[in-house]
């Protein structure tokens, strides 16, 4: 088997960073009981580990993953960033926003080949780190989803564009945080391959690749290995939902769609009877601005902007009653009770307009008064 030696610097204690032959290197992340959450110090230690290897030559690829098979990543720390909030240490929580954003920007222009072994959990920050990649690997037992409705927060790390590129399958995912299987992962090209290989038998494949046998580059040698070990599976609950998803979200009107999505609690599916509870006992202010976001996203927009809107949107949705409330109800009591900002209606003038996240992005601003939230 491949063996690794630690990298000299010592990046962070949560991080374990290896060198392996060939050029490559592994990341790992490696916080088990918060199933690899992530806090502001240890994206900051990511963005200077993925900075140096970027301008090192001797390092070709680079392999990310966690120590544990339950959990690549399940988003942001939000307890600690809720307790920001609530100290009125707003501004570290700004930090923490800052410091994931360049992490996701970084590498979404990298210029070197990433492979992310997306097994179990990988939600939120997560799903933001793996969706950056190039390579996007999942498991037949990967859990993939957004599911900020639930806590207040929005579908951030760059979901404004990457929900917005899959057309009503993103809008509705974000509205209702439901989980995608390796089947729907791969289906809409959240993920490249399909692996029910072991990790280290993937990973012993591709550290091995013979780099020379490839003229047309890294990229292509990569990617011609992963093929040969993508294993497809049978379609998961969102390819047979998606007449029923392309019939709810329209796109059109807020108020349509979040009806027709509640509307669904006597579908046949399971999984749509869950869609529409999630939404339904979701955060309206999360629901509204999921939506505009996804119309402000559908315009193609550089992932530099992105970043730079979703900036300025976190830093207003961390101050909102909705994301200390819905952190609460679901991480710190427990009792799954959030009491929701109520709006004047369920218009997106009615559930924003009291408060509205204008901001200084003058693309954004036009956007809430095209649709009425502002005038």
């Amino acid at each position: 088997m491949t063996t690794y030696s630690p990298v000299s610097k010592n990046y962070h204690p949560d991080l374990i960073v290896e060198e392996v032959k060939n050029g490559w290197r592994i990341v790992r992340l490696n916080r088990p009981k918060s199933l690899h959450a992530l806090d502001e110090s240890i994206v900051t230690a990511l963005l200077e580990v993925f900075q140096d290897f970027h301008a090192d030559d001797n390092v070709k690829a680079i392999w990310l993953d966690s120590t544990t098979p339950k959990a690549f990543c399940a988003g942001g720390d939000v307890r600690k960033l809720r307790q920001l909030v609530i100290n009125d240490e707003a501004s570290a929580a700004n930090k923490f926003f800052e410091q994931e954003y360049a992490l996701d920007l970084l590498l979404h222009n990298y210029a070197k080949p990433v492979l992310v072994w997306g097994e179990g959990y990988v939600m939120g920050g997560g799903l933001g780190l793996f969706m950056a990649a190039p390579f996007r690997l999942v498991t037949p037992y990967s859990r993939l989803a957004m599911p900020e409705i639930n806590i207040g927060l929005y579908p951030d790390v760059g979901a404004t564009r990457f929900l917005a590129d899959r057309g009503a399958v993103g809008l509705f995912t974000g509205l209702t945080g439901s989980i995608m299987t390796a089947a729907g992962a791969y289906g809409i090209g959240w993920a490249t391959h399909i692996c029910d290989a072991q990790r280290d038998n993937v990973l012993d494949k591709v550290v091995n690749i013979h780099w020379d046998h490839y003229p047309a580059g890294d990229f292509r040698a990569i990617d011609d290995t992963l093929n040969s070990m993508h294993r497809p599976v049978g379609p998961g609950p969102l390819q047979n939902s998606l007449d029923v998803i392309q019939s709810v979200c329209r796109g059109v009107n807020f108020e349509h769609d979040y009806e027709a999505i509640v509307g669904l609690s006597d579908a046949r599916s399971d999984w749509l009877r869950q869609a529409s509870e999630n939404l339904q006992k979701g955060s309206p202010a999360t629901a509204a601005l999921t939506w505009l976001l996804w119309q402000w996203g559908k315009k193609i927009h550089s992932w530099n902007e992105v970043f730079e809107l979703e900036t300025q949107i976190s830093e207003w949705k961390i101050r909102h009653a909705d994301f200390v409330e819905g952190v609460r109800a679901r991480l710190v009591d427990k009792d799954l009770a959030p009491d929701w900002e109520k709006g004047a209606d369920m218009s997106l003038k009615g559930i924003l307009g009291a408060n509205p996240p204008v901001i200084s992005n003058q693309s954004w601003n036009e956007l809430l008064k095209h649709y009425g939230v502002i005038s």
